[in-house]
């Protein structure tokens, strides 16, 4: 994280304009915490194991100014909507709810996509609760990598997606809830590949790498999630797929970066052993 903060912090100081205080004064904290956190030893364990977590609002909102950082004016939703037609012959954003105009489906689809705020905290939550903290700096750590991944692609490829509007959007609660919590804490140009769909695949293989049987529940959720994405016009079909694909690389990639720096200290120690 801390890489990733000296990086973007750079290119959004010499950003022509350069953005206001507002987003560089939570940047320049949040750097601040983590090179606490990485050079001193008196640094709270619970804030060595929660900073990445806490500090992801943060970097999510920032995402508009890196975008314009990059010099980009308009989205790439053309592009996205020509691999629509391409994969699905058609927009399933625009199409789903209006062929499955029922509300009881409705909520549960809009109440899945809602579930992603729990599922980004459910699987370090576990390990904490259950004092598995060395799984919890790897688990931390996969999920980071998650996130900046996608955040580095919607700096370079913005991509709006259909912005919340299916043909015939059925009135409900949950669609109600979720409308409110995206026109107040969503970033725009951040719609391709879903983070939604990328962090909750992510969390479902690590709950199952984690727990087993009992992870099952967040995979099953994740899919749900990921219909609703696409049925409350959220996102693109192919915003979904990407995320899903980008979910399992990323898992895979930082299960194995931490698998290898763990083993280093008994391989070294194992080739020094006398025999």
């Amino acid at each position: 994280m801390t890489a990733y903060l000296v990086v973007t912090g750079a290119r959004l100081v010499v950003a022509s304009p350069a953005p206001d205080a507002a987003v560089l004064a939570p940047h320049a904290g949040l750097l601040g915490l983590a090179l606490a956190v990485l050079f001193l030893p008196s640094a709270p364990r619970w804030l060595r194991e929660w900073l990445p977590i806490i500090a992801l609002p943060i970097l999510y909102s920032e995402i508009p100014a890196l975008i314009a950082a990059h010099g980009h004016v308009a989205t790439n939703d053309a592009v996205v909507l020509r691999w629509e037609h391409m994969v699905f012959g058609g927009d399933p954003s625009r199409a789903w709810a209006a062929k499955w105009a029922w509300l009881p489906m409705s909520e549960v689809l809009h109440a899945s996509y809602l579930s992603y705020y729990a599922i980004v905290f459910s699987v370090p939550a576990a390990l904490a609760f259950t004092g598995r903290r060395n799984e919890l700096g790897v688990a931390t750590f996969v999920l980071l990598l998650t996130f900046i991944t996608c955040f580095l692609l919607y700096s370079v490829f913005p991509v709006d997606g259909p912005r919340y509007g299916s043909v015939t959007p059925i009135p409900g609660m949950m669609r109600a809830a979720v409308l409110w919590v995206l026109e107040n804490g969503s970033s725009r140009g951040t719609a391709f590949p879903s983070s939604h769909v990328a962090v909750a695949t992510t969390q479902s293989i690590l709950a199952v790498w984690y727990f087993g049987r009992r992870g099952v529940a967040v995979g099953a959720l994740t899919v749900a999630l990921a219909a609703g994405a696409v049925y409350g016009g959220f996102h693109y079909a192919v915003d979904a797929v990407a995320g899903v694909a980008l979910g399992v690389g990323i898992s895979a990639v930082g299960l194995g970066l931490m698998g290898a720096t763990r083993r280093k200290p008994s391989d070294q120690a194992n080739a020094t052993a006398p025999t």
